[in-house]
C-alpha cells in the first residue's frame, strides 16, 4: 500500500524523527516564545518490522527487539534536541503505546523467553489486560519528580482533560466526555481521587468496566461475565464473580448507565450515535430475545446509577 514514490518502508522512523527535529528547531529559531505541541505517532513496532542495518541482531530478541532498540534511539534523538535547545526542564513529554503486543508475542515466548505482555493476560485485541495495559512514561522536570511510580488507573483518553487543565482551558460539556485529568497525579498529589470508571472494548465487541481495583468483563456470545481483583490478580487468572456478586451487580449497573448516558465523566447526558446492538448483551433492547438480559434500571447520572 505504498502511496508515494519516495516512500521507503525501512526509513519511516528516521524520516519521522528528522522532520520532528526540523520542526522543533524551527520553533526554537523563531524565538517567539510560544508553547508548542508535537504529536509523533511512530509506526514501530507495528508491521512492517524493518529495523535499520545498524540495529539488526543487536537485541537478542529477533527483528522485533531490534526495531524496539531503533525506536529507543530515535526517541533519544528527540530528547537530545530538546536538551540542546534548553527546553528539557519545561517540556512535558509523554511516551506511550496504542495497545498491547501483536499476535507474535506468543512466538517470542518460545523463541526468546520474552513475555511482551509481562504478567498480563493475552495481547492486542483482547479484553484482558495484555491488550490494554501499555507503557505510560512522563518526563517533565519542572513539575514531575523523577522516579515516581503511580499505580492509579489512567488512560490515553485522559490526555485531553489533562492538557486542558495544564493550560487553564475549559472543555465544553460535549467534549472529552470520557476524559479525566490526571494533572494532580503529575504534581505529586497524595490524595488525588480515584479515576471514575473506565470502559474497555475488545476487537470482537466484548466490553469490560474497570473501577478501582475491580474489573468486570461482560458476557458476549458464549462467554459469561467475569470479575477480577486487579490488585490481587493482575494476570486475571482467578474469576471471583461468584465470591463477589454484589460488586458484579454494582458494576453492571454502572456500565449500563455509562452506555445509556454516553459518557463516563460528570455532565449532561450525551446521545449515542447508534441504537442497541448485540454486543450490549447485558442491556435489554428491542432486538433482545436473550432471557439472561435484565431490564434496564432507571438512573439519573452516570456517577450514581
Amino acid at each position: 500500500m505504498e502511496v508515494a514514490p519516495d516512500f521507503v518502508d525501512g526509513e519511516c522512523l528516521t524520516r519521522f524523527t528528522d522532520k520532528a527535529i526540523e520542526w522543533i528547531n524551527g520553533r526554537v529559531a523563531s524565538k517567539d516564545g510560544k508553547p508548542f505541541f508535537l504529536y509523533l505517532p511512530y509506526t514501530s513496532p507495528h508491521l512492517p518490522v524493518i529495523p535499520l542495518e545498524r540495529f539488526r541482531g543487536k537485541s537478542g530478541c529477533g527483528a522485533y527487539g531490534d526495531f524496539m532498540m531503533e525506536t529507543d534511539w530515535h526517541v533519544g534523538r528527540l530528547l537530545d534536541t530538546l536538551e540542546a535547545a534548553g527546553l528539557t526542564r519545561d517540556t512535558l513529554i509523554i511516551f506511550s503505546s496504542d495497545n498491547g503486543p501483536e499476535n507474535p508475542w506468543e512466538k517470542r515466548i518460545t523463541e526468546y523467553d520474552h513475555f511482551s505482555s509481562g504478567v498480563y493476560r493475552d495481547g492486542k485485541r483482547s479484553i484482558y489486560d495484555g491488550g490494554h495495559r501499555v507503557p505510560f512514561i512522563v518526563r517533565w522536570p519542572a513539575k514531575v519528580k523523577a522516579g515516581v511510580v503511580v499505580d492509579q488507573t489512567v488512560g490515553q483518553i485522559d490526555l485531553l482533560a489533562t492538557f486542558a487543565e495544564i493550560v487553564g482551558a475549559g472543555l465544553p460539556d460535549d467534549a472529552g466526555e470520557d476524559s479525566v485529568s490526571f494533572y494532580p497525579l503529575l504534581t505529586g498529589a497524595t490524595q488525588a481521587p480515584e479515576r471514575t470508571a473506565m470502559i474497555h472494548h475488545a476487537s470482537n465487541g466484548r466490553f469490560a468496566i474497570r473501577e478501582g481495583r475491580w474489573k468486570l468483563i461482560m458476557e458476549h456470545a458464549r462467554d459469561e461475565r467475569e470479575l477480577y481483583d486487579m490488585r490481587a490478580d493482575p494476570g486475571e487468572k482467578k474469576n471471583v464473580i461468584s465470591q463477589h456478586p454484589d460488586i458484579a451487580a454494582r458494576l453492571t449497573e454502572r456500565i449500563s448507565a455509562i452506555v445509556q448516558h454516553g459518557r463516563t465523566s460528570p455532565g449532561t447526558v450525551q446521545a449515542n450515535d447508534t441504537g442497541w446492538w448485540p454486543d450490549l448483551a447485558w442491556i435489554a433492547g428491542e432486538e433482545s430475545t436473550n432471557p439472561r438480559r435484565a431490564k434496564r434500571k432507571k438512573s439519573t447520572t452516570p456517577e450514581n446509577p
